[in-house]
């Protein structure tokens, strides 16, 4: 049975715990420069073409690196109950959908209860806000946009929108994907600008799209059955997180001159410029993959590489103890 109607609040967090969700899909998305100059989208458990730099996850909101620790059970789910655009949107979503039927009228939406599963994808889900009363029963997804970032990120003609932001695209496209009983050639967006102005658009099916989106989620679960973390694609912030899990207590510095990588990771770190966005994405990269080295201990780290000396800072702060700087100095 691919829909599901949860029984309670914890039952819908538990069905979302055992799915990739449509608002988790982009996670999984990175976006690469390749040695040619060219940008490529891949998944995180593609194998990047000889040369590529990551640039970046698709998600606005987290990455696939953490979205594996959390659904391996490592990392705890981030708390959406509490977070403010959450519920802002659990408040706001009703009262734009009531608008767009009156701006659009007629219009048929009705709000969705059931939580749907991909029909042959185990592990993919969606949640939808609304749907739309007709034929396929297509998706209708609600967004409450700030205007700068509408301005700089969405595509509209007059009040149509004719693209949203990828992370948007692929999570309709995963709703589409997770359909019931009947196949929806569509999707809606709905856009709510500025808190005064109201924008939609129907994005067809894209079935290519849907394809490379059911082909992550496969290798994804594939990925946390087998427990292989995408190294490729480790973030400074995660790794960090993970480090305060607990391991064997260092008090004197680690002695990693025979590692021969490490100094050239070291070097390529301070060359980066970090007040361009690329040059942040690539030096997060590399710290993620220096902090690896680095190793766990819940104390302040001091290491030693050849030509290099690193300290990474273990603090108190007022929600406990974090990681915090990582300097690197050349001796």
């Amino acid at each position: 049975m691919n829909a599901i109607l949860p029984t309670s609040h914890e039952h819908w967090h538990e069905l979302r715990a055992q799915h990739v969700g449509g608002s988790e899909v982009a996670a999984l998305f990175y976006l690469w420069r390749l040695a040619d100059g060219q940008q490529a989208f891949l998944h995180m458990f593609e194998v990047p073409p000889a040369g590529a730099e990551c640039l970046g996850c698709v998600s606005r909101h987290t990455t696939g690196y953490r979205l594996y620790w959390t659904k391996r059970g490592v990392l705890p789910p981030e708390n959406l109950d509490e977070v403010e655009r959450v519920q802002a949107g659990q408040f706001l979503e009703p009262a734009i959908a009531e608008w767009a039927r009156h701006k659009w009228d007629p219009w048929s939406l009705r709000k969705v209860h059931r939580y749907l599963r991909h029909p042959r994808i185990a592990g993919m889900g969606a949640s939808r806000d609304f749907e739309e009363h007709g034929p396929g029963l297509p998706p209708v997804e609600i967004k409450n946009v700030d205007y700068l970032i509408f301005r700089d990120l969405w595509k509209v003609e007059g009040d149509v929108i004719t693209a949203p932001p990828l992370d948007i695209t692929l999570q309709l496209q995963a709703q589409i994907a997770c359909e019931g009983r009947v196949r929806a050639e569509h999707g809606w967006i709905i856009a709510c600008v500025g808190g005064n102005r109201l924008f939609r658009g129907q994005i067809a099916r894209h079935d290519p799209t849907i394809a490379r989106i059911e082909q992550a989620v496969a290798a994804f679960w594939q990925a946390v059955e087998a427990e292989t973390p995408p190294l490729d694609v480790a973030d400074f912030d995660t790794v960090a997180e993970l480090s305060l899990l607990g391991a064997e207590v260092r008090s004197a510095p680690l002695d990693l001159t025979t590692d021969n990588e490490l100094p050239i990771l070291c070097a390529e770190y301070l060359r980066q410029d970090a007040s361009v966005k690329e040059g942040e994405a690539k030096r997060s990269a590399i710290k993620a993959q220096i902090t690896r080295r680095l190793g766990d201990a819940p104390e302040t780290i001091r290491a030693k590489a050849s030509g290099f000396n690193l300290t990474w800072v273990y603090a108190n702060g007022k929600n406990g103890p974090y990681r915090a700087a990582l300097t690197i100095r050349e001796c």
